[in-house]
């Protein structure tokens, strides 16, 4: 069983509703976006739910934000069409638009029908047409499926938004784990206490988050299950343990152990409780991650006298130096194409996110306007989520593969931090 820790209370979904106070949504800011963004429009959907942002808000606001699409201000539109029957493709030319996506949104058996039909105005030509169903209480999520399929049919990419982040909120002397959609609506504590919480990180199959805290002044991990609320400590016995990783399959977890003055990385597996040790030298090893087939693991060491990143085999062997621009860098993580890694990368004094090849060539400083930590990639790998600084405050921020967009995402409740993307 896992040691019990030193927190206000713990509590699992189940019970969130009813029992730990509403937490504060992140507010969306764009800072940066592409001159050529395509310009959409979006009629109304119809009505949603009272208090809630409706569908179409939802959609408008995923597209800005992505950086990649100029939503109309339906001020102007020559009509607010639910269906196709009430599509005439050149009434939009006038607004100046080049794509279009109208839907309703109907009740059905206590629950909603979300229909969307997506069309290329210049064309006249129906690109996709979609129906969702769903509960009241999945309408919000549903809004970002909505999202995702205009973003496909215009990019030809997955979209990014029907997704969740996990993240560290820091206030005054008190610590949550948050959960919470893409856009950052109805956040969910996961842990709440007087412990600091580091480095969370998902599972492939987005049931469970790992994370590190502490218990017994020690440093340790937990790998808690999001439905129950239960978890595993990981390497229990008074270890010092960190920088946990999932591996692909789910099956394994890599995470740094620290003893005698050095720290070394392990794997182990959650189901028998079996560990391998992957590295063995008098260095500091952490922050491992596995590549998206498990074949190869990127991880943080100080052994040339600063952290830099290395690579070796899941095994262990094979290690080999990846960077060498500047005296810091750390944090790596590879997209789930396995095209790229991002990481923290220190320029004049500061900690900046930047991106490398894989085998790494290439380094370029994506955001270096505040130290950046704990990079994250978005499911379909062209968006990198982070925690950054602005105006004195920690902020999360969103930011392009090509850095051509950005967005920062902040509340006034706290301090945020370490986040993560889900699969």
């Amino acid at each position: 069983m896992a040691k019990k820790l030193i927190f206000i209370w713990l509590l699992s979904l189940i019970t969130w509703t009813v029992a730990l106070p509403a937490q504060a949504a992140l507010t969306v800011q764009i800072t940066k976006s592409v001159a050529s963004a395509l310009p959409i429009a979006i009629p109304s959907f119809g009505p949603g739910i009272a208090g809630q942002p409706t569908v179409a808000d939802v959609v408008r606001n995923d597209l800005r934000h992505s950086g990649l699409f100029r939503v109309i201000d339906p001020a102007g539109y020559p009509g607010d069409p639910r269906s196709p029957s009430g599509v005439k493709a050149t009434d939009w030319t006038t607004v100046g638009a080049t794509g279009l996506a109208v839907g309703s949104v109907e009740p059905l058996n206590g629950g909603y029908v979300v229909n969307v039909y997506v069309y290329n105005v210049s064309t006249g030509q129906e690109l996709v047409a979609k129906r969702f169903t769903c509960s009241a209480a999945e309408l919000h999520m549903t809004a970002h499926h909505v999202a995702d399929v205009i973003y496909q049919a215009f990019t030809g990419k997955p979209g990014p938004f029907a997704s969740r982040i996990a993240y560290v909120r820091q206030t005054g002397e008190n610590y949550e784990l948050l959960v919470a959609e893409s856009d950052g609506w109805n956040p969910h504590p996961i842990v709440r206490g007087i412990m600091p919480v580091f480095s969370p990180v998902w599972s492939p199959d987005n049931h469970r988050l790992a994370y590190t805290t502490y218990a017994n002044a020690r440093a340790v991990i937990y790998v808690q299950d999001l439905a129950t609320g239960r978890r595993q400590s990981i390497a229990p016995g008074g270890e010092i343990v960190s920088a946990p990783a999932f591996s692909p399959n789910g099956e394994e977890l890599a995470y740094a152990r620290s003893s005698g003055g050095h720290t070394e990385l392990y794997v182990a597996n959650l189901r028998t409780g079996q560990r391998r040790k992957l590295t063995n030298d008098d260095a500091i090893n952490t922050s491992p991650t596995w590549s998206a087939d498990g074949s190869r693991i990127i991880f943080v060491s100080d052994r040339a006298g600063g952290p830099q990143i290395y690579e070796m085999n899941a095994s262990g062997g094979g290690v080999h130096r990846l960077s060498y621009d500047g005296n810091y860098n750390a944090g790596p993580v590879y997209s789930p194409a396995g095209n790229a890694i991002a990481f923290i990368h220190r320029t004049a004094g500061v900690y900046a996110l930047a991106v490398m090849k894989p085998d790494g060539s290439g380094a370029r400083v994506l955001d270096a306007q505040g130290n950046c930590d704990h990079p994250s990639f978005a499911g379909n790998g062209q968006m990198i989520l982070y925690g950054t600084q602005r105006g004195g405050h920690k902020v999360l921020a969103e930011v392009s593969l090509d850095g051509k967009t950005m967005a920062i995402l902040h509340s006034n409740a706290g301090e945020d931090s370490q986040p993560a993307w889900s699969h």
